[in-house]
């Protein structure tokens, strides 16, 4: 079973020369992202910054973190909405704990996204392995093409309201139908059976990978969960879809809220939907919190659309206490998860028979 904090050990030697630059490169990325966060910051003028950030009030600090949690209730829900269709009853706190534990660490470590829902499975191990993981996927996948519908939306405001080179305006439509090309393409190859179409051409490759290989069976049973999904629920699948095309504007909404709290002048709503979906990329990045690619992508965008510079950075640094007042309770289900407990105050329930 998967353990937290042992897989070096679980491996039996030590860590090879390639973790261990990994490992340093993962590091040197994180500090220059803290070089360039104090950057901005210094910049900017941490005067300015301050004075805009003393002008909130504990009502208004309430809001945006009631924000913030209605964001993650959503998320829970969409989560618990696939498990039920997969025949899995979890309690919904569990589900809540999960997903911002899995959060926790995509914010923390520069495991980014990926760590995150790998901790989503382990916190729901009463779970099948395989099926959790099904439903990981394909709420990933939802919440991918929901947020590539928000940006092609953003990138048409774009081409049409700013005064672009007609060149950037085709290289922009070019990047949205590639993306638009390769989710349609991952979809498919989803209804398919994508991890063993993936074995099967590393094997045509002559790439044979044994940690995979051994696990045949398991990755095939994934694929079949995950094919069974898209066959049963295609009223499912165009519910979440609507659910996370939504939260890009209760994100817009947090980030507005936190404008009008401060005072002085506000964006446009629609201006704040384009900070949340243009910025988006930086989430990409292994840097633990993006530290400084965040700050640096919303400056940017706070440039192109004409937002003052002070209030803007102000505006990121409430959202980062708020992120990490977040991860903060999302540590709490992975100390309970490793001391043994459920990841929310109450016992779970008893499974008939084995997973």
């Amino acid at each position: 079973m998967f353990r937290l904090g042992r897989v070096g050990r679980e491996s039996g030697g030590a860590p090879s020369s390639g973790s261990k630059a990994g490992t340093l490169v993962l590091r040197l990325i994180g500090w220059a992202g803290v070089a360039l966060f104090v950057y901005l910051i210094v910049r900017t003028g941490p005067r300015e910054i301050l004075r805009a950030i003393g002008r909130l009030s504990l009502l208004e600090v309430a809001a945006l973190m009631g924000l913030r949690f209605l964001y993650w209730l959503i998320r829970a829900v969409n989560w618990r909405a696939l498990l039920v269709a997969s025949g899995e009853r979890v309690p919904f706190g569990h589900i809540l704990g999960a997903r911002v534990a899995g959060y926790a660490v995509s914010y923390l470590t520069p495991a980014g996204n990926l760590g995150g829902e790998t901790v989503r499975i382990f916190c729901l191990d009463r779970v099948g392995r395989n099926k959790c993981l099904a439903t990981v996927v394909v709420d990933k996948t939802v919440e991918f093409l929901a947020g590539l519908a928000t940006v092609a939306l953003s990138v048409v405001f774009l081409i049409t309201e700013f005064a672009l080179p007609r060149r950037q305006k085709i290289e922009l439509f070019a990047a949205i139908a590639v993306l638009v090309l390769l989710l349609v393409f991952l979809i498919l190859k989803q209804r398919q059976g994508l991890f063993g179409w993936g074995l099967d051409t590393l094997r045509k490759l002559k790439i044979r990978i044994p940690f995979l290989e051994n696990r045949r069976d398991k990755i095939l049973e994934t694929d079949a969960h995950i094919s069974d999904f898209y066959g049963r629920n295609p009223r499912l699948f165009l519910a979440l879809f609507a659910s996370y095309f939504a939260q890009a504007w209760l994100w817009a909404a947090e980030i507005y809220f936190t404008f009008r709290f401060l005072g002085g002048e506000t964006p446009t709503f629609f201006k704040c939907f384009l900070i949340v979906t243009l910025g988006s990329f930086y989430s990409f990045l292994p840097v633990p919190g993006s530290v400084g690619v965040y700050e640096l992508t919303y400056v940017s965008l706070f440039a192109l659309l004409r937002i003052e510079m002070s209030s803007g950075m102000a505006v990121i640094l409430i959202r980062r206490v708020v992120g990490l007042i977040w991860a903060g309770i999302g540590v709490v289900p992975l100390m309970r998860k490793r001391a043994g407990a459920p990841v929310s105050g109450s016992p779970p329930p008893e499974r008939p028979g084995p997973s």
